[in-house]
């Protein structure tokens, strides 16, 4: 028989699911949604609207635990019957993403041809759940984000994919539960865990208890909300202990001690439970940055090479699964409160946050909190040991620290010293009962460093490397421009004062600039025990200007990531239950950590006062090297014991060059005069204040343009100088390391070297190339550069044209002759250099002339355009264009694996590029755009003197292109690149949202390339069909994702849909249009059409959006060659309703994702859809972001068509059909 005629073993599994409408309370102080909606199951709804209400009638409204996102959970394998009843009165739906469906009836839009699945009353869905992992759903019948869409005020959830014949059961219970956040999750053959769903959402319509919108008690502004599953604790709420005006509390406003436990749901586990965290964005807008203390995850759960993290970037509708390494308490078994939380830092401070309370004893019910809480039961998971039951001496976490409810925490005991070296709090007996067998300062409950790592057990202080670190405050002066912070702080080794004189001398060393400070960069290697000895050295006060109120700073903190320690006195904050693990003024804090392994590139920051701490320069890096390394000075190869510069010296003889960059924005810089750059309308808001740095250093465009020069120089050393930003200095060839951190303090940014990439992760071989990587605060990466490279200066910037604009740009130098000032890697015959790139007399050489022109962009058929568009062009397609007899669309090339390009620009422009001062720049500057242009590609090879398109740095030769001028480039496509940006630097500021941007892409060997749909042969298309011998056969789809387009509409009116509807200023990065390939579909052109918003994607009502319809047949190996080239930092997604990827293509570890968020500028994806183009139907794709970009345009639709009878089906429905017999 075959193989179909057998039965299947599909399981069906019915939910019926309702929306329902209630005010969502979101925490103890009465905050509220007055419109909330949530998905609930039928059999729960009238349960949790009656007891919802009845608690939101109480004063002040007060939250019930039962509101919460609704998750379900399925088995691998199971079919999934949802019946939503919809008793509204607004039409909504459920959309899911990532597990299998028919898009014709169960997608939960109205999108293209295809049927209406939202409704006004009932429909059944049906999913095919097969894939592991946490999928995220929500109404799509409104996409909008305005206070009277749906998302916004809650309608999300998630289906968990659990493994085959997974059983999951409550906590707290021990039953068998058919939702909730919360489940222990048993598995046959593997160790049961506990899973956690932590949904994070933003852009709330919050009330306060008296129905007014909060304000921030010190600003006086309104205060926003960001959330944790349906709960927030914002800092507004938890009042200081003082009248003080001064005292913001910040220090003590995560402490339970103080104000109790936060509403987010409290994770609970014992220590050592195996667990995973179900990460879901249910958000709008933002992007996060995911948080966890003491504890770490893999990036590919399942690859034992992949990169170790604690933090992690995460878009609007995407979801990660956190599988922690070691269980709860992670390799040294931490017991306590470990915070995680959203590491923008206004978005803590605005109820982003909560707890993971690691239980050492037993919890039956009959526990109370320090405050007189009850603690809930937790049942142990079954295949583990009990946990020990509580006794007088052992009350468990955490009765037998000691403090008093309503008042400050205690700091550590022994873990602090004052100005005398004498030990400032000493522990109680209680407290000293709960220690662990070697205690040590610093690592009191928790045995922090394995015994071998301390020397001998009876001495474990031997072997320990120590850092004496001081906290010090002086003015940093930025650049050469005057640009200076007149309250830096940072970190700062005590024999660095030691050797300048002391504290008084070293400061004014400082400031006289005689002293260039840099965020302390130390090193250790795997399997050292480290303790810190941190000393606050800082005033006690933070005083008011244009940026800020006066706060009183009189404790700080030093938190560490990655590394292990005991969070209850090592953990430099005052979370939870737990100490302050902070040093008063002239104190010093003693904590110890251990680096278990590689850790490579370790964040840290002060935490106690980091809203307030971190813009003014507070943080640092510890870098942990492989066992036995060395570190040496670039100078004279002695060794170091800190610095962002070094040579590292690994065990086997080889060696790399070491930068590190610390990327840190809303700085509070004033200009020469004492003029505050870009202060807030009021001081202490969080409108995006400030300016951007790159390691204390900027070097603005704006200063550089009132030259006069032409903005095609502005990179140029020859023209303006060295910036003042570091300029990372090697030779050509050598191994460099890039460990690049994100200090501060709230924006995404995306760092991009020009002629130079890396693998996405540096211990994988199998991961992708790139040559940009999205950072956001707190995140840390290691940009391993190993292919040779030509001597030359390189550019480094971030892509943002915010970023640039403000001064976030610097140089690689790579001398072509030895430098006294820097010492070599290698000796000999290896100082020569190789031969420059140059085709061989059998290479194929592929020659492409192309024209830079001036056009109207039209962008929609309802007359939206850019009346200045510049985009480039085959020169042979230069007079169609122009004439209106050929579509502008963006430029593609191809070539194959080995090819060279030789490329020929002419630049076509007719007239001089106007300037605009919109979309906005921080502190922007009226000048004369210029008028050359130029290409430079990603990934491929040339020379950086003749042929990278960039005037940077010393390079003598010319790379720009004026009007009427030609110039050729020569490049080099040595590996099968896929995706690889064009851009243009003859200027940045003013080209690029103009669509001036393109694409090289690189195919297999040999392949033939055809116009998608037909047999014509054309390397520029935008749709394609790639044959090549030995591999299947795809079609290829070039999407370039636009964020920040001038627009106008049909009446010449200047298009700004972020503005729409809203008093509040835009902030710079949200300015301009979005749009895909030089198109946008705005919702706004179709509702006045007609304004039911649950049509809006409908073709049928309509007509097919603007932007591109890709097409396939059902089963064709399909592959989105995606990019983002321009212009705005705001990062954005993508997702493709109905199908799933490789988020690494050729790693097949990787995890399969729907959505791929954290997109910004130089960012490039090789999609290939997994099993190819899905069922025949309607796709969408579109961004995650409902807030501005689905509205502002960026969304289409993927069409896939019906194959013929003689073609193979696909596999999944081929799956379905044979199910459903």
């Amino acid at each position: 028989m075959e193989l179909c005629q057998y039965p299947c073993q599909c399981r069906i599994r019915y939910f019926t699911i309702e929306a329902i409408q209630i005010p969502i309370v979101y925490n103890q102080y009465g905050d509220y949604d007055p419109d909330g909606l949530l998905y609930v199951l039928e059999e729960d709804s009238q349960r949790i609207q009656e007891e919802a209400l009845r608690r939101f009638k109480q004063i002040p409204p007060q939250p019930y635990e039962e509101v919460q996102p609704l998750v379900i959970r399925v088995n691998c394998g199971d079919i999934v019957k949802v019946r939503f009843r919809n008793h509204l009165n607004r039409r909504l739906s459920i959309h899911v993403q990532g597990v299998a469906y028919d898009v014709m009836t169960s997608d939960g839009t109205g999108a293209g041809f295809n049927r209406d699945s939202t409704t006004d009353n009932e429909i059944v869905y049906t999913w095919y759940a097969d894939t592991e992992g946490v999928f995220l759903f929500h109404d799509m019948a409104d996409a909008g984000s305005s206070e009277k869409a749906t998302n916004i005020h809650g309608l999300f959830g998630a289906v968990i994919v659990e493994p085959p014949e997974a059983k999951w059961f409550d906590p707290q219970t021990g039953e068998e539960i058919k939702s909730g956040l919360m489940a222990d999750i048993y598995q046959p053959g593997k160790p049961a865990f506990r899973e956690y769903s932590v949904f994070f959402h933003d852009e709330l319509e919050i009330l306060d208890k008296n129905g007014d919108t909060p304000m921030d008690h010190r600003t006086g502004l309104p205060s926003s909300t960001t959330a944790i599953s349906y709960r927030s604790e914002p800092m507004r709420n938890r009042m200081p202990l003082t009248h003080d005006p001064a005292d913001s509390g910040e220090e003590i406003s995560m402490s339970s001690w103080v104000y109790g436990d936060p509403a987010p749901p409290i994770l609970r586990v014992y220590v050592g439970d195996p667990a995973k965290i179900r990460l879901i964005h249910g958000g709008i807008k933002e992007t996060h940055v995911f948080h966890l203390h003491n504890h770490q995850w893999r990036l590919e759960a399942e690859n034992p090479v992949s990169t170790i993290i604690d933090s992690i970037t995460i878009s609007p509708q995407e979801c990660y699964t956190l599988d922690i390494l070691y269980g709860a308490g992670s390799r040294n078994g931490v017991i306590g409160d470990v915070i995680f939380h959203c590491h923008l830092y206004p978005h803590f401070h605005e109820g982003m946050w909560t707890l993971w309370r690691i239980h050492d004893r037993l919890e039956d019910g009959s526990g109370k909190l320090p405050d007189g809480t009850l603690i809930p039961p937790l049942q142990p998971l079954k295949d583990r040991e009990r946990p020990p039951k509580k006794d007088a001496l052992h009350p468990g976490y955490p009765n037998f620290i000691c403090g008093e409810a309503g008042m400050p925490p205690r700091q550590p005991p022994c873990g602090v010293l004052d100005s005398e070296g004498n030990v400032v709090v000493y522990p109680t007996p209680l407290e000293e009962a709960n220690f662990v067998e070697r205690a040590v300062p610093g690592a009191l409950y928790t045995d922090t460093c394995p015994c071998h790592t301390a020397g001998e057990c009876d001495d474990p202080c031997e072997n320990v490397k120590v850092f004496e670190i001081a906290l010090v405050q002086a003015k940093l002066t930025y650049n050469r421009y005057g640009w200076h912070e007149p309250e830096g702080r940072f970190f700062v080794l005590k024999e660095e004062l030691e050797r300048y004189g002391g504290l008084d001398a070293y400061i004014r060393m400082v400031e006289e600039e005689k002293i260039q400070v840099e965020p302390l960069v130390i090193r250790a290697n795997a399997g050292d025990c480290i303790e810190l000895r941190t000393t606050n050295l800082l005033p006690e006060f933070l005083e008011e200007n244009a940026f800020q109120l006066k706060t009183k700073t009189d404790i700080v903190g030093h938190h560490v990531h990655l590394v292990k320690f005991d969070t209850i006195t090592s953990d430099g904050a005052a979370n939870g239950w737990n100490n302050i693990a902070g040093a008063r003024k002239y104190e010093t804090l003693v904590e110890r950590f251990f680096a278990d392994e590689e850790l490579r590139t370790v964040f840290f920051h002060d935490h106690l006062f980091a809203n307030a701490h971190q813009l003014h320069g507070m943080f640092g890096a510890l870098i942990i090297e492989e066992a036995g390394a060395t570190f040496h000075n670039i100078r004279d190869g002695e060794e170091l014991r800190f610095g962002t510069q070094a040579v590292i010296q690994r065990r086997d003889g080889t060696s790399f060059r070491e930068f590190a960059l610390f990327v840190h924005d809303f700085t509070f810089l004033f200009d020469k005069e004492g003029k505050p750059l870009n202060p807030p309308a009021v001081p202490g808001s969080h409108d995006d204040p400030g300016v951007m740095g790159i390691n204390y250093r900027a070097e603005p465009l704006r200063e550089r343009l009132k030259t006069g020069e032409d903005p095609a120089y502005i990179f140029s050393s020859f023209v303006h100088g060295d910036p003042a930003t570091p300029v990372l200095e090697t030779y050509p060839g050598d191994e460099l390391m890039i460990r690049l951190i994100d200090g501060a303090h709230e924006e995404q940014h995306a760092f991009n070297i020009t002629g130079m990439s890396w693998q996405k992760e540096v211990a994988d071989d199998k991961s992708p190339l790139v040559a940009s990587q999205t950072i956001g605060v707190s995140e840390a990466f290691n940009l391993n550069v190993k292919e040779s490279y030509q001597s030359g200066d390189y550019l480094y910037y971030f892509g943002g044209t915010d970023d640039v604009w403000l001064g976030l740009w610097g140089i690689i130098r790579a001398y072509d002759k030895y430098q006294k000032c820097l010492k070599p890697l290698c000796k000999g015959k290896d100082m020569i250099q190789p031969l420059p790139p140059c085709p061989g007399k059998d290479d194929v050489v592929r020659r492409y002339e192309i024209a830079a022109i001036q056009t109207e962009l039209i962008y929609n058929r309802y007359g939206d355009y850019d009346p200045d568009g510049l985009i480039f062009v085959p020169l042979e397609d230069a007079d169609r264009v122009l004439s209106g007899k050929c579509k502008p669309k963006p430029l593609i090339l191809r070539a194959n694996v080995g090819d060279w390009l030789e490329i020929t620009l002419h630049n076509m422009w007719e007239r001089p590029v106007p300037y605009f001062d919109y979309p906005k720049v921080p502190l922007d500057l009226k000048h004369k755009p210029s008028n050359r242009v130029s290409l430079n590609p990603q990934f491929l090879k040339y020379d950086p003197i003749s042929d990278s398109g960039i005037n940077v740095g010393y390079n003598p030769k010319e790379q720009t292109v004026g009007i009427g001028e030609s110039k050729r480039y020569l490049w080099k496509a040595e590996r099968e690149y896929g995706s690889c940006i064009l851009q243009s630097f003859g200027d940045m500021r003013n080209h690029r949202y103009h669509g001036l941007f393109g694409a090289v892409i690189v195919e297999p060997a040999g392949a033939e390339w055809y116009e998608n749909f037909t047999k014509k042969k054309n390397p520029f298309a935008e749709q394609a069909v790639i044959t090549a011998p030995g591999i299947e056969s795809f079609r290829e789809y070039v999407l370039f994702i636009q964020n920040g387009i001038r627009l106008l509409d049909a009446d010449g009116n200047l298009i700004q849909t972020a503005a729409a509807g809203s008093d509040e200023p835009v902030d710079a990065e949200d300015t301009g249009e979005k749009g895909y390939n030089y198109h946008s579909e705005r919702f706004a052109n179709r509702l006045l059409k007609d304004a039911r918003v649950w049509k809006v994607f409908s073709s049928k009502i309509h007509g097919d959006p603007a932007t591109p319809i890709w097409k396939a047949y059902s089963g064709d190996r399909v592959i989105f060659r995606t990019m983002m080239p321009a212009d705005k930092p705001r990062n954005v997604s993508l997702t493709i309703h109905g199908h799933l990827w490789r988020e690494q293509p050729k790693d097949a570890l990787s995890r399969e994702i729907p959505l791929q968020g954290g997109i910004s500028i130089g960012n490039r994806f090789d999609m290939e859809l997994k099993g190819g183009a899905a069922c025949p139907g309607d796709y969408l794709y579109r961004s995650g972001s409902f807030g501005w970009d689905v509205e502002s345009g960026m969304w289409g639709i993927f069409r896939v068509l019906k194959r013929s009878i003689r073609c193979k089906c696909k596999e999944m429905c081929g799956r379905i059909l044979n199910c459903m017999k």
